[in-house]
Order: C-alpha cells, then sequence, then structure tokens
C-alpha cells in the first residue's frame, strides 16, 4: 500500500499546484468523496461481518462473538489493509476529481481540432462515422452498456479490495491507482472536450451529424450544467484525452485475466464494447481510447515490477499466493 500511498500523494501535490495556479476557483472534493468512500466501505465491510456470523451460526459456533474477536486479529492485516484501500481509493478519486474540473480554468480546451485532423488524416473520416457505419444496428445496445462502467469498474475494484493478501492482489490494487494517476495526469497534456461537446465549446459544428443517444444526452447535460456553473458536483467534470472508460475497462478485463481463466472472456467483451462506445457514442476521438489502452498496459506492467520488486522476487502465479483462504470471507 506504500507505493499507492506515493501515487495519492504525488496527484495530491500536482493539484494543488494547479489549483493555486489558478486560484483555487473550485474547492477541493475529498470531503465528499471520503464520505462517499467511507460508507461504501461501511456497508460492505458490515456484509462481511455479517456473512462471517451467519457462517457461524450455521456451523453451530458456540460463542461466536469470541470467534470473530480471534479471526479478527488473526487477520488483522488484512483487515488493515482493506481500510487503507478503502480510503486512498477515496483520496484518489477526490484529487483526480479535483484535477479535471480545474482542466479548462488551467489549460483550456485547446486539443479538440487537433485531435479530430489528425484522426481524419488517419482514418480519412471521423471515426465515429466508421463505427456507425459497421455498429450502428447496435447503437442502442451500446449506449445501455457503455453506462454499465462505472458499477462494473466499482464492483471489481471492491472484490480485489476484499480479496486474500496475494502479489495478485497488491499488482491489481496498485495498476489501479496507476492508471487512474496517469489518465488523470495525462489530461493536461492534451485537454480536450470530446465530440459530444464540440459545439457547445464553440469550435463549429463538425458532429452535428453525431447521433446523440438518450443516455449520452442525461450524462453530456448533467456534465455540461456543472461545467457552466461551475460547482464540482460528484462525478464532474469534461475531459476526453485520454479516455479514462477504455483504460480502466481494460484494467477490469486484465484482473479478470488474472484471476479467472474463464470469467476473462467476459471482461474482453465488455471492454471492447466499451473501447468502440467511447468513439461510436461521440464521446472520445479515436486516438483518446487508443492513447487509453497503451496507458492501463503500461501501469500494469509498472504495477507488477513493483510489487515483484517489493516481494523480492515472488511471482504474482505462485501456489502459495494464490490459495491463501480469504480472510473473513468463506
Amino acid at each position: 500500500m506504500m507505493a499507492a500511498l506515493a501515487v495519492v500523494v504525488v496527484e495530491y501535490c500536482v493539484a494543488l499546484a494547479i489549483g493555486f495556479s489558478v486560484g483555487f476557483r473550485y474547492a477541493l472534493p475529498t470531503k465528499s468523496y471520503a464520505i462517499v468512500t467511507a460508507t461504501i466501505a461501511a456497508s460492505v465491510l458490515t456484509l462481511v461481518l455479517l456473512g462471517r456470523l451467519a457462517h457461524y451460526g450455521l456451523n453451530k459456533e458456540p460463542h461466536p462473538a469470541r470467534r470473530l474477536f480471534a479471526d479478527a486479529q488473526l487477520h488483522a492485516p488484512w483487515l488493515i489493509s482493506t481500510c487503507c484501500a478503502f480510503l486512498l481509493v477515496g483520496l484518489q478519486i477526490g484529487a483526480l476529481t479535483w484535477l479535471k474540473i480545474m482542466l479548462p480554468i488551467a489549460q483550456g480546451f485547446w486539443a479538440d481540432p487537433l485531435l479530430a485532423d489528425t484522426e481524419k488524416m488517419l482514418l480519412g473520416r471521423d471515426a465515429w462515422v466508421i463505427t456507425h457505419a459497421l455498429f450502428g444496428w447496435a447503437t442502442p445496445w451500446i449506449d445501455r452498456i457503455y453506462v454499465t462502467w462505472m458499477p462494473v469498474k466499482l464492483v471489481t475494484l471492491i472484490l480485489v479490495i476484499l480479496a486474500p493478501l496475494s502479489v495478485r492482489r497488491a499488482r491489481a490494487l496498485l495498476s489501479y491507482f496507476i492508471v487512474m494517476a496517469m489518465g488523470s495526469l495525462g489530461q493536461h497534456l492534451l485537454p480536450s472536450g470530446g465530440p459530444v461537446f464540440y459545439e457547445r465549446l464553440g469550435m463549429g459544428n463538425r458532429f452535428a451529424d453525431l447521433p446523440i443517444e438518450p443516455w449520452v444526452a442525461t450524462a453530456r447535460d448533467y456534465l455540461w450544467a456543472d461545467y457552466i456553473r461551475p460547482h464540482g458536483e460528484i462525478g464532474a467534470g469534461i475531459s476526453a484525452m485520454p479516455s479514462m472508460h477504455v483504460a480502466i475497462a481494460l484494467w477490469v478485463a486484465l484482473v479478470l485475466r488474472s484471476y479467472s481463466g474463464r470469467l476473462q472472456w467476459v471482461g474482453w467483451i465488455w471492454f471492447v464494447t466499451i473501447f468502440i462506445g467511447s468513439v461510436h457514442l461521440g464521446w472520445h476521438y479515436a486516438l483518446d481510447s487508443i492513447a487509453a489502452i497503451a496507458i492501463a498496459l503500461i501501469g500494469f506492467q509498472l504495477a507488477e515490477l513493483v510489487v515483484n520488486r517489493s516481494n523480492s522476487g515472488v511471482k504474482s502465479h505462485s501456489v502459495s499466493a494464490d490459495r491463501t483462504p480469504a480472510p473473513l470471507i468463506e
């Protein structure tokens, strides 16, 4: 967890530096995310506790409270790691949201024409035109699947946090923090709003023919309302390059691959759908999603390098690491 803490500290240093440079026009949203994360963590750990007590009941444990206390002591490292992971997730989301909502103030969305022109030069036309020619028939389904990004990410992250202590868990968690950090800090290198905001940001009607699906319209209006007032609401912030949806979707697929040979195919199909949807629905340019894939792969490799070195050469597929029984969860 020390490596993840270092990543979060760097993010706060950058966020505070940018905040200072623009006069702290947005309040640091860490408090809101800390409350949300603490609520989720408390709810999840309560369910774990109730599940453990139910297990004792089924096995007719004569002293469930005493047994629970003993198990908690036995698995103290897991409990500490789990609580720290939830805390760091909340802190990171606060910093990254702050970075995102400060983007138009600190940088301005100057990269949209560059990204759109480069995409058209490489592909011969705007990427969404190509995807609609190929997958136009599936547009309603792509729109619905795209909005599953947050719950799928959240469930995957919670399951990783609750997993037994192992090299595999450490790699998955650290790679999450690295990917989120690289993506959010990278947004300040090529700041852009994406095709769905192209006209609203005053860049012309180049994407006027882009079909706007119901869920896209709902999310776009929410983000735009926060952008013009600005309040820094939860989940707010406009940014296209790189696509965090694609980066985290690939992270989910890689995590599923490391934990389950069969389930990984669900992850890969979901990732490909998110990748196509990121362009198809107008949220991103193709270059945004390609950059996101590179970030996810680099983040996973960096995490593996750091974790393996810190564990003195213990490999992520070792029998002892992967077969450790799940603490307090049976």
